[in-house]
């Protein structure tokens, strides 16, 4: 069942899969569509109570991709 092996890799890892991982796109892609069908209201009640619970499990921090660029300290900005 995609929910326990998402909820494995969430309670292993902290946060949901890496879209460029190939091995575990299938997993991000389900959490995905479920994510869908709760904006569009047609997920099981009871279904949605347990995908957002898992979602409640995931890391809230930074885990990768692209960062802003924080505004530079340097003596120089002023000039």
């Amino acid at each position: 069942m995609n929910y326990e092996a998402l909820r494995e890799y969430v309670l292993e890892h902290g946060h949901l899969p890496h879209k460029r991982m190939v091995e575990n796109r299938s997993l991000l892609n389900w959490a995905k569509y479920n994510r869908k069908k709760i904006n569009a209201a047609t997920l099981d009640p009871e279904r949605q109570r347990l995908f957002e619970e898992l979602m409640a499990m995931c890391s809230t921090e930074h885990t990768g991709g692209r960062r802003r660029k924080e505004q530079s300290t340097s003596i120089f900005n002023d000039i």
